[in-house]
């Protein structure tokens, strides 16, 4: 597996917001101005055919529509599914009100698109590929998933935005690589992981490979003077194969 992190940044920091590519066609949360990103980037975007959607924050959906128009434009029929939490699709028609009136069923007609919502923890099996979702706790958001993806015995797993909480400790446990919200300088909240979170992560866990991610500014500054072994502060486009 080859995953690129497109983005690694937080609501407020001056780089992308958290977003991941694998193989080039799954995108792990489509932030807003996600889309645009991956084409400065050079990526083609037609070649999305499955995005995995941590929860319903508007950083972490909000250009779904954008990759929606994008297959409508080019009269693009590849399939393209969307594993996400139960609601989405009640959003995503929002979100087309708002921005794009009377075109959420001309889109839809015209693309080739499933949705799979869930509630809690599930398995999906795309041809080579199987994709474990797991509940995390991100404050009040419910639904909120990390997700394990699995390809030829490698896994890499995503925490989403989530407090340290078991379902951490299990992601890092079942992956080879395991991309983790560090959006605080030092203690965690009930929301979000910090510095000090990742730091008892990457003892607990020496074997194994952490990226940060979701990272406010002061975050990934304070991560960048204090080096941890197998903890990786990823650069633009960072790309890492298993």
């Amino acid at each position: 597996m080859k995953i690129n992190i497109i983005g690694s940044g937080s609501i407020g920091s001056g780089v992308m917001s958290a977003s991941y590519l694998i193989d080039d066609h799954i995108l792990v949360d489509v932030p807003n101005g996600v889309i645009k990103y991956l084409k400065h980037l050079n990526y083609d975007i037609l070649h999305i055919d499955t995005i995995l959607i941590t929860h319903l924050h508007g950083d972490h959906f909000f250009d779904l529509p954008f990759l929606m128009l994008g297959k409508y434009f080019n009269h693009d029929k590849t399939l393209m599914k969307v594993i996400c939490p139960y609601g989405t699709v009640r959003k995503l028609k929002y979100l087309f009100r708002l921005g794009f009136p009377y075109d959420f069923r001309k889109v839809m007609n015209s693309i080739n698109i499933e949705f799979i919502e869930h509630k809690s923890r599930s398995h999906t099996q795309l041809g080579e590929y199987l994709i474990e979702s797991r509940n995390v706790k991100h404050g009040k958001i419910k639904p909120a998933f990390g997700y394990v993806v699995h390809k030829e015995g490698k896994k890499v797993g995503f925490s989403g935005d989530s407090k340290y909480c078991p379902s951490i400790d299990k992601i890092v446990e079942d992956s080879d690589v395991s991309i983790l919200d560090m959006s605080l300088k030092a203690e965690g909240n009930n929301s979000h992981m910090g510095y000090l979170d990742i730091k008892d992560i990457c003892n607990k866990y020496k074997e194994k490979t952490i990226i940060a991610s979701h990272m406010h500014n002061s975050a990934r500054e304070v991560a960048l003077n204090n080096p941890i072994s197998n903890l990786i502060i990823p650069s633009e486009n960072y790309e890492i194969n298993l």
